[in-house]
């Protein structure tokens, strides 16, 4: 019996000098690492994260004290995945396993960590190894969730698709003026009373379809393809029913931040894309244009996003020859996450120019937006938006003279999701448009409510 007993004494020390040399390797790997961060973390303040780096380093420091405690182990991990370091957790699990392989635990929360990184051989690896064990029902059911989620990531085309039906109420259903005369030279014209605004209601109908096209490149890049098709059918005034088709292809080179960091963007995308519009209106084509754009994205030190592009769009008015022609144009943007909360707020400034045909359709446009958006209570999300743009003609209009416009739009909405199929938009819109010619002002409300659907098998 002694002998026994100092054999399972020995056995329990070399278990235990055993692990405490796999811990201490592990921490000499986790030292390296200390600071990495492979995903954005979990904690949005900067105060809190903070506080949760420091933690995190505390913790550290405890594991060369006591190596072979678990519960400071968990811990570590636990931090390291607030934080978003992902590698700094999954190096303390996986030295945990060569200690101990069977620890079912361990390798779901493995499975997990690499099903974030993007690992998805090995994810499907743990995550099978996990039902060896028998596991209670609800984790063989989280076990299947990942597993199908991988199924699902690793197919080279992602699909979505999204169908909305709508209604709208309108202050200026007709696209009336929004002024009492019309000056022609030295004469002033009463403008007729049907030409004014006048109110009416709209149905609203929309298809879209988007395709991720996962390239399997080693940088992650893709190719999103995008169609829409759109319609607004009013009550009353039916000539100014409205429908619309849009296609987009868009391909997104991931850059190496080291060699093509413009502004010392981390995560930099260069993506040049391609969209095509066309526009009927009352059943007659008024409208078809090409645009071609390049994107040039990423974060900023300050943890905004930023934003920079370059388009040309090419216009064809079935309308005349006179308004065809071409707008060259350049926008910067940032968002930023407003510190301890959720919310997201930004600004865009837009810089164009349009050439046309005929030179009084020449333009010069100057526009800036602000966006507004914010999470709140029962799953509801609130956007806000408002845009402000100056247009100015380089040439006079005939009869009518110098042409200066401009226009404003505020937006506000309401998203509230219904289980994982359904949700529901609510939008209210204000437009206004001062012109130097009376013809082109205009004014008016926007009152929409729509139902979305989106589990197309």
């Amino acid at each position: 019996m002694e002998v026994i007993h100092q054999k399972n004494l020995m056995n329990s020390s070399a278990n235990t000098m055993k692990l405490k040399i796999i811990t201490l390797f592990a921490c000499t790997f986790l030292g390296i690492n200390l600071s990495a961060q492979n995903v954005q973390p979990t904690i949005t303040d900067p105060i809190e994260l903070a506080a949760a780096q420091q933690q995190k380093e505390e913790v550290f420091k405890q594991l060369f004290q006591d190596p072979t405690n678990l519960s400071l182990l968990f811990k570590y991990a636990n931090l390291s995945i607030l934080v978003g370091d992902l590698e700094g957790a999954i190096g303390v699990f996986e030295q945990m396993l060569i200690y101990d392989s069977e620890l079912p635990r361990i390798r779901l929360e493995l499975g997990v960590l690499y099903f974030r990184l993007g690992a998805y051989a090995l994810a499907n690896n743990y995550l099978k190894s996990v039902k060896e064990f028998n596991p209670p029902p609800e984790v063989e059911a989280r076990v299947d969730q990942f597993l199908e989620a991988i199924v699902s990531a690793e197919e080279p085309f992602q699909w979505q698709q999204n169908l909305s039906l709508g209604w709208k109420h309108t202050t200026n259903g007709n696209s009336g003026i929004n002024a009492d005369f019309i000056e022609i030279g030295d004469f002033l014209l009463d403008v007729d009373p049907a030409s004014k605004r006048e109110g009416d209601q709209s149905t609203l109908y929309n298809y879209s379809l988007s395709i991720d096209q996962d390239l399997n490149h080693p940088r992650g890049d893709n190719i999103q393809y995008f169609f829409s098709y759109g319609a607004d059918r009013f009550d009353t005034f039916a000539q100014f029913d409205i429908q619309s088709n849009v296609f987009s292809a868009r391909r997104n080179f991931n850059l190496d931040e080291n060699y093509f960091s413009f502004f010392n963007l981390e995560d930099p995308v260069f993506s040049p894309n391609i969209n095509l519009l066309r526009v009927v209106l009352n059943r007659e084509e008024i409208l078809r244009s090409g645009r071609i754009s390049f994107d040039y994205s990423g974060q900023l030190d300050d943890g905004s996003s930023m934003l920079f592009t370059y388009y040309r769009d090419e216009k064809i008015f079935k309308s005349g020859r006179q308004k065809n022609g071409r707008v060259n144009g350049i926008s910067f943007g940032q968002s930023y996450v407003w510190s301890g909360s959720q919310a997201l707020y930004g600004y865009k400034i837009i810089l164009e120019n349009y050439r046309a045909n005929a030179g009084y359709e020449f333009y010069e446009n100057y526009g800036i937006e602000f966006s507004y958006s914010q999470p709140l209570k029962e799953n509801w999300q609130f956007s806000s938006k408002y845009s402000y743009q100056d247009k100015s003609h380089d040439e006079d209009y005939p009869l009518f003279g110098d042409r200066h416009d401009q226009m404003e739009t505020l937006r506000f909405n309401l998203l509230k999701p219904i289980g994982a199929c359904w949700s529901l938009n609510f939008g209210w819109v204000l437009t206004g448009t001062h012109s130097t010619i009376n013809i082109y002002k205009r004014s008016g409300s926007n009152l929409s409510a729509q139902v979305n659907y989106q589990c197309f098998k």
